[in-house]
């Protein structure tokens, strides 16, 4: 049984105040955004004031958590490419009116998810101790990093499965329930990392299992939600069966969001790695804080830039070409304002941030971490304005440009301009990294407005009946 459109996918396609149901839809997922950010500030506030431990030592347990972020954003490539991949396809298909093909597509996409994660799963644990020592990591930071590694790989299915289940909400204009589960999920984190770690005193080992426990604990919420929600698509048993020619129309949109998203985070892994075999624990420490207030501030950029997509896909399959460009000049302005009046405050906020991250005991991480913060809040303009563009990229379809655009950013541009600063300004010392992220920050906008002029708002996605597509009831 089809069901009617949903309220915000006709605001999507009708709504006069398009810059307003944007800022509405995206209110969720900043909180949701918010909170995972702090979340994964809280294994760092516990494990810095680990009891009873050397400034070393948590020198090394801050570097081997750093160390995971950085191979943990690789992994999850996969599944953040198939989140754009599900988000496209099922928001042109809901703007066509093809409920049916939506929910079939839904299930295809989620037990691929499956399947990659427990693939992904066993590959970390065979290989965590290469995969470790080919970051740099020695000692101390070595044996934390591999066992933070083992435990937090369990996760996975939990991680990419809410990842598909999100970008399928999403494509429908369903913000809410998502957060509201995710953030269950990282309130119930939080309290468990604070009594593993502060309580019974596991450590590194403590911060990951609290993880781990938030994240699959959310996991029956999300299958009860997509097969018996009432006023969402749902799922049935049939579409969860993979079908050869499904996976063939959902390669070309995952396949270029997924590399686009392991080129730039296998860059950032070789950066990070970098940074810590030449410049050791303190100064990886110090990047590691700075970073994470940068997520912090790009959350509202991340957010309303995600729903930016949704509705340039919807708008899309919906036949409507200029009210998708009007979405992306909207978000466009929308963004790049509220990242100008947010870095100003943040800047000037920026001690007390790191300070009450990583604790006041070491005076250096402190201050190369407010240096290194200052240099990276200046550059979040210009991040605005390209993530814009990625998301008329993954919305229209054509997330190959984003592939493009950020291959570009990092490799022809980043990590190049970052080896020879190293090279041939040693005297530099670290500040060779944020000098080298400026400048690639700065110049890829070009490339990437290039790329835009190349666009095509047409429906990508087929609607034909060619296949058996069983329809939810």
């Amino acid at each position: 049984m089809q069901k009617e459109i949903s309220k915000n996918t006709r605001r999507m396609l009708e709504g006069k105040h398009i810059w307003l149901y944007m800022l509405l839809l995206s209110l969720p997922i900043l909180i949701n955004n918010l909170i995972k950010s702090f979340n994964g500030m809280v294994d760092i506030y516990f494990v810095a004031r680990i009891h009873n431990a050397s400034s070393g030592t948590i020198d090394s347990a801050i570097a081997a958590l750093n160390i995971h972020e950085s191979f943990n954003n690789l992994i999850l490539a996969l599944g953040v490419g198939l989140s754009i991949a599900a988000m496209a396809i099922i928001s042109q298909f809901l703007g066509a009116k093809r409920e049916d093909k939506a929910r079939f597509y839904a299930g295809q996409f989620l037990m691929i998810a499956v399947i990659i994660s427990i693939v992904l799963t066993v590959i970390i644990i065979s290989f965590s101790g290469f995969f470790v020592s080919l970051m740099g990591a020695k000692g101390e930071t070595y044996t934390f990093a591999v066992e933070y590694f083992n435990i937090r790989s369990l996760e996975l299915v939990g991680v990419i499965l809410f990842l598909v289940y999100q970008a399928i909400r999403q494509a429908q204009g369903s913000t809410i329930l998502p957060t509201v589960i995710n953030i269950s999920g990282i309130l119930i984190n939080i309290g468990l990392t604070w009594y593993f770690v502060d309580i019974l005193n596991w450590g590194v080992a403590g911060s990951a299992w609290a993880t781990i426990i938030g994240n699959l604990i959310v996991v029956p919420f999300i299958v009860f939600d997509l097969f018996f929600n009432k006023k969402y698509i749902t799922i049935s048993l049939k579409s969860l069966f993979p079908k050869k020619d499904t996976i063939k129309e959902i390669v070309p949109f995952a396949y270029p969001a997924t590399v686009s998203h392991a080129v730039t985070f296998f860059g950032f892994l070789i950066i990070n790695s970098f940074v810590l075999s030449q410049f050791g624990d303190v100064i990886s420490a110090s990047f590691s804080t700075g970073n994470k207030l940068s997520n912090l501030l790009m959350n509202p950029i991340y957010a309303i830039t995600t729903i930016g997509a949704v509705f340039i896909g919807t708008n899309i399959g919906n036949k409507q070409p200029e009210r998708a460009m009007k979405v992306y000049k909207q978000s466009g302005i929308l963004t790049f304002s509220l990242t100008v009046f947010v870095i100003l405050i943040a800047i000037a906020f920026r001690e007390p941030f790191v300070i009450a991250l990583v604790g006041d005991t070491n005076p250096l991480l402190i201050q190369i971490s407010k240096e290194y913060t200052l240099w990276l809040l200046l550059t979040q303009p210009f991040m605005a304005i390209f993530q814009n563009y990625m998301a008329i990229f993954n919305g229209s379809g054509q997330s190959n440009l984003g592939l493009k655009a950020q291959s570009v950013r990092l490799w022809l541009f980043r990590i190049p301009s970052l080896l020879l600063l190293w090279l041939i300004f040693p005297s530099m010392g670290y500040s060779v990294v944020w000098t080298a992220m400026n400048f690639s920050n700065i110049v890829a906008l070009f490339y990437a407005h290039h790329l835009k002029k190349n666009i095509q708002l047409d429906i990508r996605v087929n609607l034909n009946d060619e296949q058996s597509i069983e329809v939810a009831v």
